[in-house]
């Protein structure tokens, strides 16, 4: 299931790049990016975690963008994030750091406008995520409970957005994404990942 899932979000992205006409080249970019994040969960009513406290990880990727114009684009990323969380129970009080692997692919549309001698960007879409490993000591997050259900789910969905600064080859950019109040694929989580991003661009 994993390997199925990952090559469905890796043949995706190699189908968007594919399908960019080769005679509009002037018009799409690709380049790499990375940076850190800052990430904390939400909790439901039956998790047994009560509190998240934020440190900071790291991310790294790709993206491709394709303007349609000087005011609008549409942008996807591949990333890679390694995310970490102080997690509190709430019954025993005990803290324990939640450690993530994931990959991401949002969609965003982009809007942009000329400013200084560069480009003023925001993107707004939606991602689908898919967790490689999360632990917590010595718990797995993926894995059932007790009562046969998952802490975490693998595959998941949200919202996305990003604000940046364009000066023509480099990008400065900040980013975040919640699943907190849409859900995850199959089944509600009651671990739900907020994330906030800072991070530099490059265009190839």
């Amino acid at each position: 299931m994993r390997k199925q899932v990952i090559l469905s979000i890796v043949a995706m992205a190699t189908f968007f790049m594919a399908s960019v006409s080769v005679n509009a080249q002037t018009r799409v970019s690709l380049g790499i990016k990375g940076g850190v994040n800052s990430t904390f969960y939400k909790y439901d009513s039956e998790s047994p975690y009560s509190d998240s406290s934020p440190e900071l990880g790291g991310s790294v990727g790709g993206f491709l963008k394709y303007d349609f114009g000087k005011w609008f684009a549409l942008q996807t990323d591949l990333m890679i994030h390694y995310r970490n969380s102080e997690m509190e129970n709430k019954y025993t009080a005990e803290k324990s750091k939640l450690e993530s692997y994931d990959l991401e692919l949002p969609v965003y549309a982009v809007f942009q406008t000329k400013l200084g001698t560069g480009k003023l960007f925001f993107g707004v879409g939606p991602y689908i995520g898919y967790g490689i490993r999360a632990k917590t000591g010595n718990i797995d997050m993926y894995d059932k409970d007790i009562a046969g259900n998952r802490p975490m789910k693998q595959l998941n969905y949200g919202a996305a957005t990003m604000l940046g600064y364009d000066f023509g080859r480099f990008q400065i950019n900040c980013s975040y994404i919640s699943q907190n109040g849409i859900g995850v694929m199959n089944n509600s989580s009651g671990i739900r990942r907020q994330a906030f991003g800072l991070g530099i661009g490059y265009s190839l």
